[in-house]
This record gives structure tokens, C-alpha cells and sequence, in this order.
């Protein structure tokens, strides 16, 4: 292994020894010097100063012998790894029969060499190091992608609460318009814009549930929307069927796609069910990356069906099904069935 990519110019590594024998310290020293090493080695030999020193100090590498006298290496090794888990930690022992060396290493020890062959102690302390610089680069590249996720998370949610605030406020004030406007039909233009709103807020809410997505439950909000809608009706009594599989479009759609189903409930509640009670039954489902959004009752006339496929907000709908790429039918050969639309998505 390269040395000058392990170390830095002009960098002495600063190496903890736990060690009882003064020989073999020397020995430990002497290997790694001889290899060209740049090293500043501190010698403990009780579990009191090793303690200290691993708390109170900064290392780039920890060297402990096995069995000392009132201390043992796995007991430093502990030690090192509430501590100071990022520093590596090798053993060099005369004594580490096989499945000590294991259990040490499943406890968190880097490496070990045996005393009788120190010839090895240099390649070992490279490639320590060099797995303790990429763990760390890449606990630093978690670490920036983290807070960089934090960032924009709580951007997100400064929006989200943002966006609230100001469709809030709006319906606030269109609720104002209404209650004040004289004219019959200034009244029924402003509270269709605030249905329109209701149904945006819903959509924002659905995707943006304190989280953030990608994707929108468009199920979710289609019963939601008919459930809302209907009990909102006076004097008719609306029985709500559901047919309806998990579908989910990517977020984009969200708004479009809220403002056209609303559209839709709202045109099939005002215009082919007046003054009368019935049957609202949605189908929703996606099949071979189409989805079909469907109304029907029992039956309808073909009063109704004009009169809900002419009403103002057909244009409306127009538009929003370009947006969408959708087809929007009437059919009038199946008096079941009111309107359909169909429309290209994503399969989840």
C-alpha cells in the first residue's frame, strides 16, 4: 500500500500503545520506524491511564497487547469503542489463538499481529488507517447528505405551512364575497371559485401530509371529494358506491387532476341529480397505463346528461383535460353511466 496516499506530508501519526513489556514497546517501535513511518508513540500499561488517555486525547491509531497483567486487550477495546469508535484499533499479542482474534474483530477490533511477526505491522497500520479515512469520508458524505436533506425537509415544510396559509386566507376572503354579494348569481360564481379552492387545499393537504411525496393518492381523493361534495347537498338524498383501486400519479398531476374530478362530482351533483335521490357510484382503476375515472347511477336521462356535459364549467373541463392529456366521454348509448374520463399515468 502506498504510503503517501495513507499520509499526509509532513504528518506524524500520533499511535497509543497499550503495552506492559518495555522490550517489546521498543519492538513495536522499531518495526514501524524501520518501515519509514512518521510515528509518536505514547505508552500506557493500566486500564486508569489508558482510560484517560483515549478520553482526554485525539489518535490516529490504537496498538494494545492482549493479556497484561491487571488489564486485557478486550477490555480496552471497549473502552476505545464508547470513546472513540472511528479510531482503529489492532492488536499485537504473542498470545491470540484464532478464536480470540474473531471475537475480537467482531467487537470491533481493525487487525491483529502476533509479536513473533512484526514484519507485518507496517502493512497492517496502512490499511488501518486507510479503512479509517474511508469510513470517514464516507460518515462525512452521509453526514453533508443529511443536512443537506434536513435543509431542503424543513424548506419543504416552510412552504407546505406557507401554501396553507395564503389557500386559507383566500377561501377566507371568497367566503366574505359570497355572504356579501347582493346578486344571486355573483353568489354562485364565487362559491363554485371556492369549491374549486377547497378542492386545491384538499389535493395540498393529501400530498403534503407534514412529509412531502412524489406521488398522489388519486383514490384517496376522489372518494374524499364525492363524500365531501355530497353531503353538502341539500334536500337530496345521494347513496355513494365505490369501486376503486390503489392508484397513485406522480405529483405533478395532483392539481389538475383535483381540480377535474371536482369539476366533474360538482357537474353530476348540480345538474343530474336535481331534486331527486339516486345512486353516485365511482369507478377508479388503472389498467395498462390508463386510467379510467367513472361516474354512474341506475340510470340517467338524456336531460341530465346534456345538462351536466353543457353546464359553464365545460370549458373548464376542456382545459384541464388538455393539461392532463385526458379523453373525457359522455357516453349516451349507456344510461348508466354519466361520464368517463380516461387519461395516461404511470402505473405505481
Amino acid at each position: 500500500m502506498d504510503q503517501a496516499t495513507v499520509i499526509q506530508a509532513d504528518r506524524v501519526l500520533r499511535i497509543l500503545l497499550l503495552e506492559d513489556s518495555a522490550l517489546d514497546a521498543e519492538l513495536v517501535t522499531e518495526a514501524l520506524i524501520e518501515a519509514g513511518l512518521p510515528v509518536s508513540i505514547e505508552r500506557v500499561v493500566s486500564a486508569d491511564e489508558f482510560t484517560r488517555a483515549v478520553r482526554d486525547e485525539s489518535w490516529d491509531l490504537i496498538l494494545a497487547d492482549y493479556l497484561l497483567p491487571a488489564f486485557n486487550g478486550l477490555n480496552a477495546l471497549e473502552i476505545a469503542q464508547e470513546m472513540a469508535r472511528a479510531t482503529p484499533f489492532v492488536f499485537v499479542s504473542g498470545a491470540l489463538g484464532e478464536e480470540v482474534a474473531v471475537e475480537a474483530l467482531k467487537r470491533g477490533a481493525t487487525d491483529y499481529v502476533l509479536k513473533d511477526k512484526l514484519d507485518r505491522l507496517p502493512a497492517t497500520v496502512l490499511r488501518a488507517l486507510a479503512e479509517a479515512r474511508e469510513r470517514g469520508e464516507r460518515r462525512r458524505a452521509q453526514d453533508a447528505l443529511q443536512q443537506m436533506l434536513d435543509e431542503r425537509t424543513a424548506l419543504l415544510h416552510e412552504l407546505d405551512h406557507r401554501v396553507k396559509n395564503n389557500l386559507q386566507l383566500l377561501l377566507s376572503l371568497i367566503g366574505i364575497e359570497v355572504r356579501q354579494a347582493e346578486d344571486e348569481q355573483v353568489r354562485q360564481v364565487l362559491g363554485r371559485m371556492k369549491e374549486r379552492m377547497q378542492a386545491l387545499a384538499a389535493a395540498h393537504r393529501d400530498l403534503y401530509d407534514g412529509q412531502g411525496s412524489t406521488r398522489f393518492d388519486a383514490s384517496s381523493f376522489a372518494k374524499g371529494i364525492c363524500e365531501e361534495l355530497t353531503s353538502s347537498v341539500p334536500d337530496v338524498r345521494i347513496t355513494l358506491e365505490f369501486d376503486v383501486e390503489n392508484v397513485d400519479v406522480e405529483a405533478a398531476k395532483a392539481a389538475p387532476m383535483a381540480l377535474l374530478f371536482n369539476e366533474i362530482v360538482v357537474n353530476a351533483l348540480t345538474h343530474a341529480y336535481k331534486e331527486r335521490h339516486g345512486k353516485l357510484k365511482l369507478l377508479l382503476r388503472v389498467q395498462d397505463g390508463t386510467l379510467l375515472f367513472q361516474l354512474s347511477d341506475d340510470a340517467f336521462s338524456l336531460e341530465e346528461k346534456e345538462a351536466a356535459q353543457k353546464s359553464a364549467s365545460g370549458t373548464i373541463l376542456k382545459a384541464l383535460a388538455r393539461q392532463l392529456d385526458a379523453h373525457v366521454e359522455w357516453p349516451r348509448d349507456d344510461p348508466a353511466t354519466l361520464v368517463r374520463v380516461l387519461m395516461p399515468v404511470q402505473d405505481s
